[in-house]
């Protein structure tokens, strides 16, 4: 009997060390980038993208966006996920029509990053790419992502969502990096 619940408590040690172990070989860091081309000239892109506090009108993973009066002299807005997960993001550089940055600013997340919205005209319209250059601190975390969600699933949907806003059916291109 006291063989099989040590069997059992190294099996279950197993199953927590394996993930963790496989995952500390993945690298924190990871900077990936999608694109899709609109109909849409820069300007109509950029204002919709500007207005951080649109997101929950045309992304769903996006239930509300406000502005964080704590904020002081920085531009800071408060998202929240479907499940009412609050994430911080500064508005690190804004050049209209052209580039956004914002930087998730929230400590004792699993992950932090920094996306960078580019649009640029292009014959049919706009060509919008978004970069992530993102950080994921739990290696169990970090083996699920590359395993199971990938690094690109945010900013595909993200792009997804934009297209369906203009009335467009949009199809994200991964950016060789």
């Amino acid at each position: 009997m006291l063989k099989w619940i040590l069997v059992l408590l190294g099996l279950m040690a197993a199953l927590v060390a394996g993930p963790f172990a496989a995952g500390m070989f993945i690298p924190k860091q990871h900077v990936v980038s999608s694109s899709i081309t609109l109909s849409q000239l820069p300007d109509s892109v950029w204002a919709v993208l500007r207005d951080l506090g649109g997101y929950p009108n045309w992304w769903s993973d996006i239930k509300s966006s406000v502005p964080d009066e704590e904020g002081g002299d920085k531009e800071v807005w408060i998202q929240k996920d479907a499940q009412g997960h609050a994430l911080p993001l500064l508005v690190v550089q804004s050049n209209p029509p052209t580039v956004l940055v914002t930087e998730i600013v929230a400590e004792k997340l699993p992950f932090s990053g920094v996306w960078t919205y580019e649009i640029e005209p292009v014959a049919a319209g706009s060509r919008v790419t978004i970069t992530e250059d993102g950080e994921v601190f739990n290696p169990i975390f970090r083996l699920v992502a590359r395993l199971f969600l990938g690094h690109h699933t945010t900013i595909d949907r993200c792009l997804e969502a934009l297209g369906q806003r203009f009335g467009e059916q949009v199809i994200p291109v991964h950016v060789p990096r």
